[in-house]
C-alpha cells in the first residue's frame, strides 16, 4: 500500500515527538547522574581521598581504611593525599576526610563528639565530625550507606563487602549522632573483636567503676597523714586499710577534707591526661561504709530496696561537691559512678549534678516479666527525677549460656524507653558467644539510635550474612530462640524474679527446651548452609552451625543425666533426620542417563 503524503507527515511528527521524548529522558537521566559524584567508574579510579594538613594518626588511618574497602569493593585504588599536595582548582572528584580547608564544616554547640556530617556537592564528598572519632564513624556510616558494607561478625569472613563496578555518591547532606553518647561492651577478646565493635560505632566515654580507694584515697598515701579520711566501721575507731587494699571500705564522706583532696586529685589527672573525657567516682567494692557520728546523721533509718543501709543522701551530696569543684577548671568533663549496694537507691533530697552519671545495674532481659518491668520502670523514673543523666549497666551474657540467648524486639522496646527517661550512657557485660549471631550487632545499632526498626536491622543482617536465599532459614532459626527467651522461659523454674541478673551459672533452663525446636534448628541451619552462594556466606553459616552443634551437644549431655528417655527420643529423631537427609542427598547427586 502506498502511503499518502499526509500519512507520512503524521508518522514523521510522531517519530519526532518520540525522539524529543527520548532525548529529554536521556537529558534528565544525564542531569541526574551529573549530580552524583563518581569515585569509581568501570573499576577505574576517578577520585582522590584527601586528609587535612597535619592530620592525626587516627584520621590518616581512617582514610586508609576507606581506601582499602573501596578497593575490595571495586578493585580501584583511591590514593590518599594531604590537602597541600592537591593541584590548585582541581575538578577531580575528592573525598575529604576531616576538617579540611576546601570544605570547612561547622557544628552546633551541642553536636555530639561521635556525630558526623556527610556532604556531597559538585565534585566533592566531605566526611567530617567534630572529633577524630566522629570523622571515623562518619566514614563507617558512608561505607554502610553507599557501598553496602556490613560488619556482621569479627574476623575477615565476618565482613560483607558487596562488589561493584561503579561507585557514585548522590548529592545531598547527611548528618547523624548517637542517642546514647557512651556505648561499651566488656568481655571482647582480641583485635578482631575490638575492630568489629569499633566498626559498629562502639565507644565508651564514661569511667564509672570502683575507684575511690585506688584512684583518690590510696592508703599508702593518706593513711598515716590523714587517718580521718578512712571509715569508722564500728562507729568508734578508724579502719586503716593496708597498702594496696581497695575493697571492703569507703572514705568518710562527712569529712570535709576528702572533698578538696578529691578535687585536687581529679584536676591533676585531667591536666596530665588532656584527652580524658571522664573520671570515676565509683565507690569501692564490698561495702564498708563509715559509721562515725557525722556520717550517722545522714544515713536513712530505712534500708534501700536491696536491703542495704541507705547512704545515697550522704554519698551523692559528696559527689556533687567534688564535681562542682572540678567543673570550675574543666567544665566539659563527665563523671560516672555505680548505683550499687548502699548507694543503689536515688537520694530523696539531693539533685545530682547533670555531669555525674549514676549507672543502674540490672539484667533487663528480665523485663519480659510485666511485674519486673513495672518495678524497673519505677526505679528508672525515680532515678531520673533525682539525676538528669543516667547510665544503664546490663548483663547480656552470651558465653555462659548453652543456647543462643536473644531478645531482639524486647531489646528495642527498652532502649526506646531508656531514651525517653534520661539514659545517656550504656554499658553491658557481653562476653560474646558469636553463635548468637546478630545479638551484639543489634545492641550496638540500637545504642546508636533506638528508634531504628528492629526487623529491618535483622533482615539486613541475615541478608548480608548468608545471602537472599538462605536468609529466611536463618531468620526462622533465631526466631525460635527469641520466642524461647521472651515467652517460654517465663514459665520456667529457672527464671527468677529476684536478684540483679539471671543465674547464668545454672543450666536449669535447658530443662525447658522443646526437642522439636532443637531438631528444627538443626534442619534450618543445614538448609541455610546449603543455600549459601559464596564462600564467605558459607564460612559465616558454618560458624553459626558449629555453635549450634555445641548447643545441641550440651543439651543432649544435660538430658542424658536428667531425662534419659528424652535423650533417647531426641537421638532417635536426629538419626531419622540424618537418614532422610542422606537419602535426599543421594537423589540429588544421582547421575542421570
Amino acid at each position: 500500500m502506498i502511503k499518502s503524503q499526509n500519512e507520512w507527515k503524521l508518522q514523521l511528527r510522531c517519530k519526532m515527538r518520540m525522539l524529543i521524548i527520548i532525548v529529554l529522558a536521556l537529558a534528565i537521566g544525564t542531569m541526574a547522574n551529573a549530580e552524583d559524584v563518581e569515585l569509581v567508574r568501570d573499576n577505574k579510579q576517578l577520585a582522590l581521598i584527601v586528609v587535612p594538613d597535619g592530620a592525626s594518626a587516627q584520621t590518616k588511618a581512617t582514610a586508609s581504611k576507606l581506601a582499602a574497602f573501596v578497593k575490595e569493593a571495586s578493585g580501584a585504588e583511591l590514593p590518599v593525599v594531604a590537602e597541600k599536595d592537591l593541584v590548585a582548582d582541581t575538578k577531580q572528584p575528592l573525598v575529604l576526610i576531616g576538617q579540611t580547608k576546601l570544605w570547612p564544616v561547622s557544628f552546633e554547640k551541642d553536636f555530639d563528639d561521635d556525630g558526623f556530617i556527610i556532604t556531597v556537592q559538585n565534585h566533592l564528598v566531605s566526611i567530617c565530625g567534630p572529633t577524630d572519632y566522629g570523622t571515623e564513624f562518619g566514614v563507617y556510616d558512608f561505607l554502610e550507606r553507599y557501598l553496602g558494607v556490613r560488619w556482621l561478625l569479627p574476623g575477615d569472613n565476618g565482613t560483607d563487602i558487596p562488589t561493584t563496578k561503579t561507585i557514585a555518591i548522590p548529592e545531598g547532606i547527611t548528618q547523624d549522632q548517637p542517642i546514647f553518647f557512651s556505648r561499651l561492651f566488656s568481655g571482647l577478646r582480641g583485635a578482631a573483636e575490638g575492630d568489629w565493635a569499633k566498626f559498629n560505632r562502639m565507644r565508651g566515654r564514661v569511667s564509672f567503676h570502683h575507684s575511690l580507694g585506688e584512684n583518690i584515697f590510696p592508703p599508702q598515701k593518706y593513711r598515716d597523714t590523714h587517718p580521718e579520711f578512712y571509715p569508722m566501721k564500728d562507729g568508734k575507731t578508724r579502719y586503716l586499710p593496708k597498702d594496696g587494699d581497695y575493697t571492703g571500705w569507703q572514705p568518710c564522706f562527712s569529712e570535709p577534707g576528702t572533698v578538696q583532696v578529691a578535687i585536687d586529685t581529679i584536676c591533676a589527672y585531667f591536666k596530665g591526661h588532656p584527652g580524658a573525657s571522664s573520671f570515676s567516682l565509683g565507690v569501692n567494692d564490698s561495702s564498708g561504709h563509715c559509721h562515725c557520728p557525722k556520717c550517722q546523721v545522714h544515713i536513712s533509718t530505712e534500708k534501700n530496696f536491696l536491703g542495704f543501709e541507705d547512704y545515697s543522701e550522704l554519698y551523692y551530696n559528696w559527689c556533687n561537691k567534688v564535681v562542682e569543684g572540678v567543673l570550675k577548671q574543666y567544665p566539659d568533663k563527665w563523671f560516672g559512678c555505680l548505683a550499687y549496694s548502699e548507694v543503689a537507691a536515688p537520694p530523696h533530697h539531693v539533685s545530682i549534678n547533670e555531669r555525674l552519671i549514676p549507672y543502674m545495674t540490672y539484667d533487663r532481659m528480665k523485663w519480659i516479666d510485666p511485674d519486673i518491668e513495672k518495678i524497673g520502670h519505677a526505679a528508672t523514673e525515680a532515678w531520673h527525677a533525682a539525676s538528669p543523666s543516667l547510665g544503664w549497666y546490663d548483663y547480656i551474657y552470651g558465653t555462659p549460656y548453652y543456647l543462643p540467648r536473644v531478645w531482639f524486639h524486647h531489646n528495642g522496646g527498652y532502649e526506646r524507653y531508656a531514651q525517653q527517661h534520661g539514659v545517656k550512657a550504656q554499658y553491658a557485660e557481653l562476653y560474646p558467644n558469636w553463635g548468637e549471631g546478630p545479638k551484639p550487632y543489634i545492641f550496638l545499632k540500637l545504642w546508636w539510635n533506638p528508634n531504628q526498626d528492629v526487623d529491618k536491622l535483622l533482615n539486613e543482617w541475615y541478608f548480608h550474612c548468608v545471602g537472599p536465599k538462605a536468609a529466611p532459614d536463618l531468620a526462622a532459626y533465631y526466631a525460635i530462640w527469641e520466642r524461647f527467651w521472651t515467652k517460654d522461659i517465663l514459665s520456667s523454674k529457672w527464671f527468677s524474679k529476684n536478684g540483679q541478673y539471671l543465674n547464668f551459672s545454672s543450666t536449669g533452663y535447658l530443662a525447658d527446651v522443646k526437642l522439636d525446636d532443637l531438631l528444627e534448628s538443626r534442619r534450618l541451619l543445614d538448609s541455610c548452609l546449603a543455600k549459601c552462594s559464596t564462600d564467605k556466606q558459607r564460612a559465616r553459616a558454618e560458624v553459626l552451625r558449629k555453635a549450634f552443634q555445641y548447643y545441641e551437644t550440651s543439651i543432649m549431655t544435660y538430658l542424658a543425666s536428667s531425662n534419659p528417655k528424652a535423650f533417647l527420643d531426641y537421638e532417635t529423631s536426629v538419626l531419622t533426620y540424618l537418614a532422610a537427609s542422606d537419602n535426599r542427598l543421594k537423589l540429588i547427586t544421582k547421575p542421570t542417563r
